[in-house]
C-alpha cells in the first residue's frame, strides 16, 4: 500500500500550516504598519459620496426651478435635506436623508434657502457639512447670482 494515497492524507503538513501562518502574519504587520482601518477609509468614502450628493441635489433643485419657474424651499435639518415646492396646486416634498455628516451654517434649523425659477436665492450664505469624524466641507451659496459650489479647503 502507497503511503502517499488519499486514504492516509488526513490534513495539512506542518510546513504548509507555517508558510499559511507566516503569510496571514505579514498581511497583518504591513496592513498595522501602514495605519489601514478599513472603517475610517470607509466612513470618509461614504462622507464623500453624501458630500457630492447634497450639492448634486441643490444644483438639480435649482435647475429644475428655473426651468418650471416654480420656487423650492431648501431646509437642512438633521439627518436630511427637505426639499419642497407647489406645482400647479399639489405640494411636493422630497427628503435626502444622510448618514454620515450633519448640517450647520447659515440655514442649519428653522432658516429655509429659497431656490427662484429665475435662478438667484433668498440669501447667500453656507452650509457645513459636518462628517462624524469632525471633517468640514462648506457648500456656498452666493447671492445676487445664485452660485452654488462645493468650497472644499
Amino acid at each position: 500500500m502507497n503511503k502517499h494515497s488519499p486514504q492516509h492524507r488526513a490534513g495539512y503538513t506542518l510546513l504548509e500550516l507555517l508558510v499559511t501562518l507566516s503569510i496571514l502574519s505579514l498581511l497583518t504587520v504591513t496592513l498595522v504598519g501602514t495605519g489601514f482601518n478599513g472603517h475610517t477609509a470607509f466612513s470618509d468614502t461614504a462622507y464623500e459620496a453624501e458630500c457630492e450628493k447634497i450639492l448634486y441635489a441643490l444644483l438639480q433643485y435649482q435647475n429644475e426651478a428655473i426651468m418650471d419657474g416654480y420656487r423650492r424651499q431648501v431646509r437642512f435639518l438633521d439627518d436630511n435635506m427637505r426639499v419642497v415646492w407647489t406645482k400647479n396646486g399639489l405640494s411636493r416634498v422630497e427628503i435626502i436623508a444622510v448618514k454620515t455628516l450633519r448640517f450647520t451654517g447659515s440655514y442649519s434649523g428653522a432658516t429655509t434657502l429659497n431656490l427662484y425659477g429665475h435662478g438667484t436665492v433668498s440669501q447667500g450664505g453656507t452650509v457645513n457639512l459636518t462628517s462624524l469624524t469632525g471633517r468640514v466641507k462648506r457648500i456656498v451659496v452666493q447671492v445676487g447670482n445664485g452660485r452654488i459650489y462645493l468650497d472644499e479647503p
